[in-house]
């Protein structure tokens, strides 16, 4: 396989509540903390406000640790409003983003994040085909959530 010059590391989401973030993504997805630290929000033309101000930065990682990464940041100069979540629209508007996550048991995600403050389930959990990239058919059982900062989440569990 040819490689390319690029690897997808990490996406960072920025959060209004750094510990209901983690109960989603390190104790129901199962994520691991890879960084956890207290930092500035210094990459230059970073729109994060004051470029000094302090900031929490959690990297939680998946089953690698180069690629595959979540990064969720709270600044603390600038709390965001529950204004400020892009909101659970009807549909998907330019600008938004789809997060796939691959877990081992959808069914009990889906109970447990039932019970998070919230959280927007979309579907409850069900089966669904799609074509693969050689031609034959997966199945997996998805849920679909928006997460309490706005974040559209794609759960799945290959079945099969």
């Amino acid at each position: 396989m040819r490689k390319v010059p690029t690897d997808f590391r990490r996406v960072t989401m920025v959060v209004s509540d750094m510990e209901t973030a983690l109960t989603i993504y390190r104790d129901i997805l199962g994520m691991e903390a890879y960084f956890d630290e207290q930092c500035d929000v210094s990459v230059p033309g970073a729109p994060a406000g004051d470029p000094k101000a302090p900031a929490r930065l959690v990297i939680l990682k998946c089953n690698d640790p180069y690629v595959g990464m979540l990064g969720l940041m709270q600044l603390h100069d600038s709390p965001l409003s529950e204004d400020d979540a892009r909101g659970q629209r009807p549909r998907f508007c330019r600008g938004d983003v789809v997060f796939v996550l691959q877990h081992e048991n959808v069914e009990t995600a889906h109970e447990k994040l039932k019970e998070v403050k919230g959280v927007v389930i979309v579907n409850e959990p069900q089966v669904t085909e799609f074509p693969t990239a050689s031609g034959g058919v997966m199945r997996v059982e998805g849920i679909r959530f928006f997460d309490p900062n706005g974040y559209f989440i794609d759960i799945n569990q290959f079945i099969e």
